[in-house]
């Protein structure tokens, strides 16, 4: 390094200073590298992070700046001010507009504490695995008369993803009005072929925040995650499966993943409309006014149901869907029972668990044997064995990934949706939930989970014995970095 950098700056005016050059330069490199650590850390003050998360990108930062600087550019921003400008100026344009059509609908039950409130008079319905939610994707695309809306966090490059885009395709290029929404980093280079078939048939397709940075000046880190499917702005297919063969399937097989969508109609799909419509402006740079009659179009009643849709993200004012999930936790009286893929909880979720269990409330907590993202499945374990002995029962999915995201408390509020119960999903992606009031649509959640935790073991029965454990050594280092994913 010596020696290359004598022959970079060689001249007859610096070979008297060749040894000073070189420690100059090492001197500015340092120096500017504290110097944007300091930047770093006043904006990680500014977006008030949770300590453990705060702490790890200090150090990080810190001590190794010319690693840590380019990660937290890169990944660490929770809510770019940049981007939260932009995507919160679309987003308030399209609450604007729909303003007419929500100020028609009820007040929202008392344990919901969320910004839009609740709606009644909504259909209902269970999709409750991979086949059947690709069933149904396939129906709607083919049944739809005006619009097709999708946005989704992942499109695969197999038969599934390239069946639903042949399906696209010919709605498009039937005079269906066909928007695709994918999100950048989940679809990384692998949709080249499906836009241009959709764009060339006369739909239309956008890509959700750059993946490098440099792009947009803002984090790689702010994802969409949201599922939102939307047929003639009526009827929406929603929940956590992406539109590949490890979610959606013709026949069951036992690489698919055990998960569900459910099916709305009425009221609330205007919430959703909406929350598709913000995102799409926002990625495809359209002005929101371009869909005025859409965002103030309230579907006809169409059921019996009450659901409340939920939007959480870094252009939403503080953190919704975790403020909703804590207070579901607190305010529960009996029975609570989560279902999620990945448990990498922060610190106030995690003893709002732990002061439940406490009391001597009953907290089922159920998740898969072996998730598909090991590094997770090693985070889960510091905080499992101290739910374990509050008295939290524990019970692990072993037939399959189980990739359902599900709350259920007391058989009076159901929550559903594409968040997991972990930092990234509560603190950094764009996430959608529906929470759901009616007894009719608790039981048919329930049945799900109560037929999912029939297969299930318990945490005394999977760990006992099991060459898959991690050893304590390797879950406390993997605990070091919990914080920053």
């Amino acid at each position: 390094m010596i020696d290359w950098l004598r022959k970079v700056f060689y001249s007859p005016f610096t070979v008297w200073i060749d040894g000073g050059i070189i420690v100059f330069l090492a001197n500015v490199i340092t120096v500017l590298g504290f110097a944007l650590a300091l930047l770093i850390i006043r904006r990680a003050f500014s977006e008030k992070r949770n300590p453990s998360n705060f702490f790890a990108w200090f150090l990080l930062v810190l001590f190794i700046p010319p690693l840590g600087v380019p990660l937290y550019f890169m990944f660490g921003g929770r809510k770019s001010r940049k981007m939260t400008l932009l995507k919160k100026n679309v987003t308030d344009q399209a609450r604007a507009l729909a303003l007419g059509s929500e100020s028609k609908l009820p007040e929202k039950p008392k344990l919901s504490r969320s910004t839009d409130g609740a709606t009644t008079g909504n259909y209902f319905e269970l999709l409750p695995d991979g086949v059947a939610t690709y069933k149904r994707m396939c129906e709607e695309i083919r049944a739809a008369k005006h619009t097709i809306h999708i946005a989704t966090y992942i499109l695969g490059k197999d038969d599934v993803g390239n069946s639903l885009v042949d399906l696209l395709a010919l709605r498009a290029s039937e005079g269906i009005e066909v928007r695709l929404l994918l999100d950048s980093l989940g679809c990384w280079n692998n949709t080249r072929v499906a836009r241009y078939k959709i764009r060339k048939a006369g739909g239309k397709v956008a890509m959700f925040m750059p993946v490098l940075p440099i792009q947009t000046h803002t984090s790689s880190n702010l994802r969409n995650h949201r599922k939102i499917a939307i047929f003639d702005n009526y009827r929406a297919i929603t929940g956590g499966q992406n539109l590949d063969s490890r979610f959606l399937g013709k026949e069951d097989t036992p690489e698919l993943f055990a998960d569900f969508s459910v099916i709305t109609e009425g009221p609330a799909v205007s919430h959703l409309t909406r929350t598709f419509i913000s995102d799409w402006a926002f990625a495809h740079r359209e002005p929101p006014e371009t869909f005025r009659d859409v965002l103030s179009y309230l579907p006809e009643p169409a059921g019996d149901s009450t659901i409340e849709v939920i939007e959480s993200g870094p252009d939403v004012e503080n953190d919704p869907l975790w403020e909703q999930i804590l207070i579901l936790i607190q305010e529960f009286k009996k029975d609570l029972t989560i279902v999620t893929p990945y448990f990498v909880p922060d610190e106030l979720i995690l003893q709002s668990l732990l002061i439940k269990a406490h009391t001597g409330r009953r907290i089922r907590l159920v998740m898969p044997l072996r998730s598909n993202h090991r590094i997770a499945d090693i985070a889960r374990y510091n905080y499992l064995q101290q739910l374990r002995n509050a008295g939290v029962e524990i019970l692990f999915y072993p037939e399959r990934m189980l990739h359902g995201k599900l709350i259920i408390v007391d058989n009076t509020v159901a929550m559903i949706g594409s968040a997991n119960v972990d930092m990234r999903s509560l603190f950094v992606n764009f996430e959608i939930a529906l929470l759901h009031y009616s007894a009719a649509d608790i039981a048919k959640l329930r049945d799900w989970a109560e037929n999912i935790i029939k297969s299930c073991t318990s945490y005394d029965e999977a760990t006992k014995d099991n060459p898959d454990m991690p050893s304590k050594l390797m879950q406390e280092l993997v605990q070091l970095i919990v914080p920053l994913l």
